[in-house]
């Protein structure tokens, strides 16, 4: 009796060492790979999302540049305003025209936006540029703590920090527009026959701490 129940008992073997390991290995593939999808996937998706952003955001400063223009050259061209008058010789077109470059460029509302002027060229908002078209926009170097990063204001708009933007949400998002005046006539008429390049670009960290930088291009031309 005694020496069948050793028998049956040594007939009973339990995992070896080696067999755990392939086993635990087996569990953690198993739970890990999931795992490791869902968060990759995460990630993509907040980039995805971030370069939208960049996206929108370099294409909201090209809009807004033709909305200076489109309001200057309607003011000019009712021949009503007060903002837009015209000098000796000069067409309400083209006196549009040089109303908008000139705003565009150094005077008493900020820096100039001209890669001549400035090499880091300038940076500015919604409000800057759509609140009130009567006057020239506000415009800061991209430097200044004033509009160096944007932040989103409580309806969503992204503002600059330190400009319109005390106690908003920081982002981690830049923008600095460039703008390059291409003479295409030459003579006594070519500083109203130019086109200008604009050059957006917006600047934001990615997860890994890299930045990425998000180009957006136009080109603005002068109306008959």
């Amino acid at each position: 009796m005694k020496n069948n129940f050793f028998k049956k008992y040594k007939s009973v073997r339990g995992f070896t060492l080696i067999e755990t390991l392939v086993s635990v290995l087996i569990i953690t593939t198993v739970v890990l790979g999931p795992l490791t999808v869902a968060s990759n996937a995460s990630a993509y998706a907040r980039q995805t999302k971030d370069t939208m952003t960049a996206v929108y955001l370099a294409q909201e400063a090209l809009e807004l540049l033709h909305h200076q223009q489109d309001s200057v050259y309607l003011d000019c061209q009712s021949q009503t305003s007060v903002n837009c008058v015209p000098l000796n010789g000069e067409t309400p077109s083209q006196a549009a025209w040089r109303i908008f470059r000139d705003r565009l460029g150094y005077n008493s509302r900020g820096v100039s936006c001209y890669v001549s002027d400035s090499p880091s060229g300038c940076a500015y908002d919604f409000i800057d540029f759509g609140t009130d078209e009567t006057i020239s926009p506000t415009k800061y170097s991209i430097y200044s703590s004033s509009c160096s990063t944007l932040s989103i204001s409580p309806n969503h708009t992204y503002v600059c920090l330190g400009a319109h933007g005390n106690g908003f949400k920081l982002t981690s998002f830049s923008r600095k527009v460039l703008v390059n005046s291409i003479k295409t006539f030459s003579g006594g008429d070519e500083d109203y026959n130019d086109d200008l390049r604009a050059t957006v670009t917006v600047s934001f960290k990615r997860p890994n701490g890299f930045t990425k930088n998000i180009k957006v291009v136009d080109f603005l031309h002068a109306r008959a």
